[in-house]
């Protein structure tokens, strides 16, 4: 299920890349090479038909040639493009369709196994001396040996900024994708998705910094163990010059340096250090999310099912200090066979909420030392000891603040809830200090299942909590909720309602 999973993607992700790859290449950039007297490609692999260089038509269809045979053709290293005849243009009332005859993919190492595309043809039409928009159809079937892709309806459109060698505007769709293997009566589906929808946008602001949004869903994604109703992600971005937005909206592997070698974490940071970065937010939600079985990773005869689980983030690095926060929210959560047999039924989850801010935060000041650091001392992995001093350091230097908004937990037998604030201190046994106020109902239903499962430790410790809680009546409940003030000291002392942790029975010691 997992190989098929990523065959549909596979898949779908080509035919977008070709369709789009022909569309957004910018006809100025093939007119600045003409003018150069830039010289054509050695060896070209993608042939193009006699075209006046000199006209619009050909510019544009020359300039898509050229840029298909740096990434298609003979500069490519992976999948090449392959036409059954030449590619050509022609003009239709100002806009000029790019025509691509039989295009395939073709895999160097393999080249009996071939992605067939079918006749592929690219409206571009142009806006301005360095604006494009552009608009093509997906092919309604890509076939791959005995596996075949078919599409209902598929476009992809969008403007591109020759200036900017950017699309600055995507907008993509498909609708009812099937993904099956075998031929004729044999064939059998393997993946199938009712529809995908992608809306794309960078716009430059008066100030000359970048703005940008981005939405894309994906609606009854099933496979042979799993089903997703919904995938919704939708995100923002304010205030980012202009290469950090455009790389984030187009190219993550420029940003990066290609993340490879010794100095790769300095060349993810370099990035943070030197651009201005304003203020971004994202948000991902899955909803019906059912699964089964060992495919899933569930076990045999294991199941997992989840009404609603959201994952929300929300950064503003308008200031020297960054402030952080997230939220990850799970519902109507449930486990089965194999997956639940070594949770008790009565301490299943059904509900979790995590809600957590970290404000202060010198994002650019821990860049830089770590880049220095990554430079001086080679490759470096997250949570080395050197690595978590220099941030543990910079956090406190700083002030930062780590804030729990909420925690929410809910099972068949219990709930529990926590809210605090921790700050970084080196000083301290923990290397924080703070307080949390928890609140927990159900400790006797707790305390009936630790005593079930004989674990007498548990139950001493749960007859000391249940002691040290505050009763708490809450409207509409007959039963208290117990309330815990929990601090974390300066010297390494956690209390409970102002008792020592470690005086509790079978708590562990700080030290």
């Amino acid at each position: 299920m997992m190989r098929t999973g990523k065959q549909i993607l596979a898949c779908a992700v080509l035919a977008c890349a070709l369709a789009f790859a022909a569309a957004v290449q910018p006809a100025a950039a093939a007119l600045a090479a003409v003018e150069e007297g830039a010289p054509a490609p050695a060896a070209r692999t993608i042939p193009v038909a006699p075209v006046d260089p000199g006209s619009t038509a050909g510019r544009i269809v020359l300039g898509v040639a050229d840029w298909l045979e740096q990434r298609l053709g003979s500069g490519s290293q992976d999948v090449r493009l392959a036409l059954d005849a030449p590619m050509w243009a022609e003009e239709r009332d100002g806009t000029y369709i790019l025509h691509l005859p039989g295009a395939r993919l073709v895999e160097p190492s393999v080249p009996l196994v071939q992605w067939a595309l079918g006749d592929l043809a690219v409206a571009v039409k142009p806006q301005g001396e360095t604006t494009y928009d552009f608009e093509t159809t997906l092919p309604p079937v890509i076939d791959k040996g005995e596996e075949r892709l078919t599409i209902g309806e598929g476009t992809v459109s969008g403007t591109w900024r020759s200036d900017l060698e950017v699309t600055t505007r995507l907008e993509a769709s498909a609708t009812n994708l099937r993904l099956s293997k075998g031929e004729g009566a044999a064939a059998v589906e393997a993946v199938s998705v009712g529809a995908i929808t992608l809306a794309d946008e960078v716009a430059e602001g008066s100030d000359g910094l970048w703005d940008g949004l981005f939405s894309f869903a994906l609606s009854d994604l099933a496979g042979e163990s799993f089903h997703l109703g919904r995938l919704e992600a939708s995100g923002s971005f304010e205030d980012f010059d202009r290469d950090l937005a455009l790389h984030m909206h187009g190219d993550f592997g420029a940003l990066t340096g290609g993340m490879g070698g010794p100095t790769a974490l300095a060349d993810l940071l370099t990035p943070l250090m030197d651009s201005h970065w304003g203020r971004s937010e994202m948000t991902i939600a899955l909803h019906d999310l059912t699964a089964t079985g060992d495919d899933a990773g569930l076990g045999n005869g294991g199941t997992l099912s989840l009404g609603r689980l959201e994952w929300h983030v929300d950064l503003d690095g308008r200031a020297e200090l960054t402030d952080l926060a997230t939220r990850i929210a799970a519902a109507d959560l449930r486990l089965g066979g194999a997956a639940a047999a070594e949770i008790p039924p009565a301490l299943m989850p059904r509900a979790a909420t995590l809600d957590i801010a970290l404000t202060r935060l010198p994002v650019r000041r821990i860049a830089d030392a770590l880049s220095g650091l990554a430079k001086r001392d080679g490759a470096a992995q997250f949570g080395d000891e050197p690595m978590m001093e220099v941030i543990l350091d910079h956090l406190d230097a700083a002030d930062s603040t780590f804030e729990i908004r909420d925690i929410h937990i809910v099972t068949r037998s219990c709930e529990f809830r926590a809210e605090g604030r921790l700050q970084v201190e080196p000083a301290s046994v923990f290397g924080v200090i703070g307080r949390l106020d928890a609140r927990v109902r159900g400790l006797s239903a707790l305390m009936a299942l630790a005593v079930a499962e004989g674990e007498e430790d548990v139950v001493a410790l749960l007859i000391a909590l249940q002691g040290l809680g505050r009763p708490v009546f809450e409207e509409g409940e007959d039963k208290p909720a117990y309330a815990f003030e929990i601090d974390l000291r300066r010297d390494g002392a956690v209390t409970v309602n102002g008792i020592p942790f470690d005086m509790l029975p079978g708590a562990p010691s700080p030290q």
